[in-house]
């Protein structure tokens, strides 16, 4: 069985790596955003259908990352609890 600062080790490199996490999904909404600026800029004045699906997709593509990065920070403020119920 593994002792209590063992337990507290392992839970700190899940919150670390949940952190980690974080940052790569805010540069990947940072990305994801810079391409829908880029196509909007590019594409400005267009009336074809895709382009406006496509952008309507970036979009999603930053909301979502907002919603996961809702997920990790609810995990690890969790994860801090248990590790300082220990």
């Amino acid at each position: 069985m593994a002792s209590i600062e063992e337990v507290r080790a392992a839970i700190a490199q899940a919150i670390d790596k949940a952190s980690q996490s974080q940052s790569a999904l805010q540069q990947a909404a940072e990305l994801a955003e810079d391409a829908q600026q880029l196509l909007t800029s590019v594409t400005q004045g267009s009336v074809q259908a895709d382009v406006e699906t496509t952008n309507a997709q970036f979009a999603q593509v930053v909301s979502g990352v907002g919603e996961l990065q809702n997920y990790l920070g609810a995990g690890i403020s969790g994860a801090e609890g248990i590790n300082s119920r220990l």
